[in-house]
Order: C-alpha cells, then structure tokens, then sequence
C-alpha cells in the first residue's frame, strides 16, 4: 500500500495539472492545442492560449510553450505518443507569462530557445510569476523563468531538417514575432490576431505599430493561419481584429477632434458590434483609454515639431549689419520689374458618379454582357450598421469608383423582399458577391463594421475576379 501511495503521489507530481489537451491537425506536419477563449483561472490552469508543433525530419519546432512546466510536459507526451523525435527549438511569439512558462521543460530537453528581445525584462530581479496568484499550485508546480537562447532583434531563418522556417520581427515591436512556414502554407501570427475574444492593448502597445504588424501579416503567402486566441485559421480570421483596430481608431481620433476627455471617450466610444465577443466589458475601456492616450500623444507631438519648424532662427547683431549691407548693394545693382501676379484657381475634387442599385435581373443581365460581378447588399429596416454602409457607398469616391466599374449592385430588403436563390440570412448587413447565372457566390459576408475593411473586400473580390479570368484588367 506504501509503494502503491508513492507511486500516485510520483504520477501526479510527474504530470501536475490534468490539461485535458487534444492535438488538432491543421495540416499534415503542423498539429495545435487550442486554449480555451477566457481569462487565466484556478479551473484551466492558465490554459487560454493556442500551442502548436511542427515536425521536420530532424526534429519538432514548438510555437509558444505554454503557461506552465505541466503544460508543456503534456504536450510533449502527446507529440512523443504520434512521433518519438526531440524539439529542437521553441519559438515564443509574445513574451507574456501564458506563452512561454513551458520553457523551462524544453530546455531540460534540449531545445534552443527563441522569443522577442523584451523577453528579458522577466529576468530582472526575483520577481515573482503573476499567473501563480491565479492557478492551483498542482498546475504551477516546478514552472519557473528560464532566459533564452536568442532574444530576436532581426529577422530569423531556421533551417531544420527539410523545413524552411522564417521568423518575423514586427518593425518598432519588441513583444511579438510572428512564424511563416512557406511549404507548409501557414503563419503563426501569435498576438497579431485575436478571435473568439476582444483583442486586448496592454503593456503599452501601439495601434499604429500592431496596424503595420497586420500589413505585414497579410503580406505573407499563407493559407492556414493560427493566432494565440481563437479557433479560426483562415484568411477571414484577420477579420476581427482589422476591423476592431480601424473602427477604434476612427472614433478615438474623432473623440480628440471633439476635445473629449478620456474620461468622456471611455464612456462614448462603445463599438457594441463587438460587444458579443468575449472578456469586452474588461478590455474595451482600457483599449480606448491605451489608444487615447496614444493618438493624443502622438498629435501633440506633431504639433510641438509644427511650432519648432517656425520658430525664427537666432542671428547676432554682426549677421544681421552684414545682410542690411548686402541688400542695400543688390538694390542699388537690380530694378526689379513690376510682376502682375493672378490668383490660382481654386482646384475642387468631382465628386465621382453615385451608386446606382438595379434589381437582380437587370444586374444579371448587364454584369453578364459587361463583364461584372454582382454585388447583393442585403439589409433589414432597423439595421444601424446598414445605414452607415449605405452612407459609406453613397459619399465614398474610392468606394463609388470600384464598384461603378466592377459591380452591378442590388439592394435587397428582408422584412419585404425575398433573397436570390433562396440564400439563407443570419444578420445584416450581408454581402454576398455572384457571377451572373452562377449560384455558388464568389464570396459571402455578415457584420462589415468599418469602410477599411469594406475596401479590403473590394478589392479582394475583384482580384479573385482577375485571377479567375472573368473580369478585365
């Protein structure tokens, strides 16, 4: 019975914290553990971040190691039980706590460690891990701070195996990397992307800054992508995040230009498009008071670098006698002749041609005898969102100018108008764009919250049009 008691007391301490982790297989090679959409607690032990590996011949590559040293140990019992190869190397995209507690076990494997250059600030001194004060010490047990191998300050490419692996160091972020495997189609786009949950500003981060991490994300060849929260991999799972990024930012800078407090922006600026998404009462506020505080900073700035670049420069009494001299001479030489000076016309932007919404026949008709696509708005009559998409269309140059030449657009009605093809609606505002005659939609979309990512859908669409070899360049 003793040896029976040790024996127990030996597993649970080998393990610690039961996970309940299950790998998903993105595609082949690539395999992840999803967290859960919440915040660190007791009951999940912390578990609420994604947590992926990628096999090589040679050996594993593990994205983010986890919140703690029993995480990582089940994941690694898992991806030994598929394939018995080492990790070779861990790549940390963030340096918050939940990321990168699994270290500590793969460095007693061997890996070679990699994460962002502020990775360090958690070595400074004996500080204690914020995320014990959350989780149950079975979860917590032997998770300490480890250092790195490499704290990434450029650009990195691993070579391991028959695998390329390039890690990305976003410009002006010392938090974050991001992980494109090109054969393998996929980026890890770490904290870049936030679904299932409200993206959240903390540590300072900039909107600007995360703004060019997203530019450079959707610059990338990849088909599958996985962020640090949510369970969506494709392309449309940039969505969330854009849009919240571009609305936020759209109303805190017209909130400024109001002379709105903080206080009163906090209270003003609500976005409840994405108050459905998880943790939003804790984390919208403080995003709008991270990204008032930066825009306001920023245009103060700008206006002291305005003022310093008219201030007079400063010249001695001597300077100013020489020039007196140099200018009485030259005037003496030179008669300036008289010079009739005319006004400069006032240059005024046309307004490009409205929008003009056919019925579904005719759009068919005309799309299919001029090479168009079919763009089908479909709304309802309390849509508030479909009015400001209907404003968007109706003053919008850049807007009215690619769908005045790519697109027949309809508008439909659902609390009395019946929708083409008999398609389904969820919500409105619904975006669905069709060939004519052809059933299958090019692309179907609900929620379009902000006139960046209407564009974006443009613009898309008609690549996809291009490339498709129907419409012409």
């Amino acid at each position: 019975m003793r040896y029976f008691i040790s024996f127990l007391f030996l597993t649970f301490y080998l393990f610690g914290f039961d996970y309940h982790l299950k790998p998903y297989s993105l595609s082949e090679g690539v395999d992840c553990f999803f967290g859960l959409p919440s915040s660190v607690s007791e009951e999940n032990g912390g578990n609420m971040i994604n947590s992926c590996y990628v096999e090589t011949t040679d050996g594993y590559i593990v994205i983010d190691s986890g919140p703690t040293y029993s995480y990582a140990q089940s994941t690694y019992a898992i991806m030994e039980k598929q394939k018995k190869l080492p990790v070779k190397y861990v790549i940390n995209t963030a340096s918050d706590e939940v990321h990168i507690l699994g270290n500590g076990f793969f460095k007693e494997q061997g890996a070679v460690l990699i994460g962002p250059k502020n990775y360090k600030r958690h070595l400074i001194g004996n500080k204690k891990l914020l995320i014990s004060e959350k989780i149950s010490k079975d979860a917590i047990h032997n998770t300490r701070m480890v250092p790195l191998d490499n704290y990434l300050e450029d650009d990195l490419v691993l070579l391991l195996g028959d695998l390329k692996v390039n890690i990305k160091k976003i410009k002006n972020d010392d938090e974050h990397l991001m992980v494109h495997v090109p054969s393998k189609k996929t980026v890890f786009a770490g904290d870049m992307i936030f679904n299932n949950r409200l993206v959240a500003f903390k540590d300072n981060r900039s909107l600007l800054v995360w703004q060019e991490g997203l530019n450079l994300l959707k610059s990338l060849p990849w088909v599958d992508m996985v962020s640090s929260h949510g369970y969506m991999t494709r392309r449309n799972a940039l969505k969330n995040t854009e849009s919240y990024l571009t609305l936020l930012k759209s109303e805190v800078e017209e909130s400024i230009l109001k002379g709105e407090s903080k206080e009163e922006a906090i209270k003003n600026i609500r976005l409840l498009s994405f108050s459905e998404d998880r943790l939003y009462d804790f984390w919208h506020p403080k995003n709008v008071a991270s990204v008032y505080s930066e825009l306001t900073e920023k245009k103060n700035s700008k206006r002291v670098m305005d003022v310093t670049e008219k201030l007079p420069t400063i010249i001695s009494k001597n300077e100013i006698k020489k020039k007196a001299e140099v200018k009485k001479t030259v005037e003496k030489k030179v008669v300036e002749p008289t010079v009739v000076t005319t006004p400069p016309k006032k240059v005024t932007q046309k307004s490009v041609h409205k929008v003009s919404y056919v019925s579904f026949s005719v759009a068919t008709r005309r799309a299919k005898a001029q090479n168009k696509i079919i763009f089908l708005k479909v709304r309802s009559s309390t849509c508030k969102y479909c009015d400001e998409l209907d404003r968007v269309m109706a003053t919008n140059n850049d807007v009215k100018k690619i769908l005045n030449k790519y697109f027949e657009v309809v508008n439909i009605n659902i609390d009395y108008e019946d929708v083409p093809y008999d398609r389904r609606i969820e919500s409105t505002p619904t975006l669905i764009f069709f060939r004519p005659n052809i059933e299958s939609p090019l692309m179907n979309l609900t929620g379009i919250r902000a006139l960046g990512e209407f564009l974006t859908v443009l613009k898309e669409v008609v690549e996809d049009g291009h490339n498709g070899g129907y419409l012409k360049p």
